[in-house]
């Protein structure tokens, strides 16, 4: 693995055919996948014994997967070298994910991590997959839930610091532009919702986006309001070809 990389596991809510499902997926592997020398995806699929009605775990099999996915992750790891991806929940099946190299008596090492769950049943499965499409297609995000993920992070550092989230503040955001008249066109869009600008830039070392902004307006740190802002920045930087980078605030307490 690339010596940059940082496993950065989240979780959101979608549905899976019709169904209610919670998926959670290492993040940080979307920067180097697919990785050449693990083309081989592997699924487990793990059924819950006495699912709730909306097909999630009640507290006690949840803890009870946890454990199964622990054993899962270091047989594999240990002895296929397998990398872990993601896992959903849905339907009153709980599925694991990996990618790797050799298949190799990849049922023996999922039998031997099972055999300490007897009461459980499960199937298995592999299939030939060098472009993971399985963790870009089916277990990664849309562009709108990527961005609420990303939300959702600097929020929970804010909250850890102790932030009061319903105190407005200064929230800042960084747009990146191809062009000047892009980043003049978002401008002009921009301004007419209550936005004054804090930067205007030009950067030498990212020449495909070399123009730069910084725009600013007081807003609460809730996630309902943080959604509704960001996504706004990020339609309307679509529209003109640009890049939204993201926000930051000061902690209000």
């Amino acid at each position: 693995m690339h010596k940059d990389y940082r496993p950065d596991w989240d979780i959101y809510t979608c549905h899976i055919e019709e169904s209610p499902a919670v998926i959670g997926l290492d993040l940080d592997l979307r920067r180097f996948a697919p990785l050449k020398d693990k083309p081989n995806a592997i699924y487990i699929t793990v059924y819950l014994n006495h699912p709730r009605e909306d097909g999630f775990p009640h507290n006690d099999e949840f803890a009870v997967m946890g454990e199964i996915e622990d054993r899962l992750v270091e047989e594999l790891q240990s002895k296929l070298d397998a990398h872990f991806v993601g896992r959903t929940f849905s339907n009153g099946v709980r599925d694991f994910y990996f990618y790797t190299g050799s298949t190799l008596l990849h049922d023996k090492y999922i039998a031997d991590a099972m055999i300490s769950f007897p009461q459980y049943r499960y199937d298995y499965g592999i299939k030939e997959d060098n472009n993971w499409e399985l963790y870009f297609d089916y277990l990664f995000p849309d562009v709108y839930e990527f961005q609420r993920i990303q939300n959702r992070k600097v929020l929970r550092m804010l909250r850890k610091h102790g932030d009061v989230s319903e105190k407005e503040r200064p929230i800042e955001h960084w747009i990146h532009f191809k062009s000047e008249e892009d980043k003049n066109l978002y401008w002009q869009h921009i301004q007419e919702i209550g936005f004054t600008l804090l930067h205007d830039i030009k950067v030498d070392e990212n020449p495909e986006y070399p123009y730069r902004l910084c725009i600013m307006r007081p807003d609460k740190a809730t996630e309902p309001v943080i959604d509704r802002v960001v996504m706004t920045l990020w339609e309307v930087a679509q529209q003109v070809n640009a890049e939204y980078d993201g926000w930051e605030t000061s902690i209000m307490k």
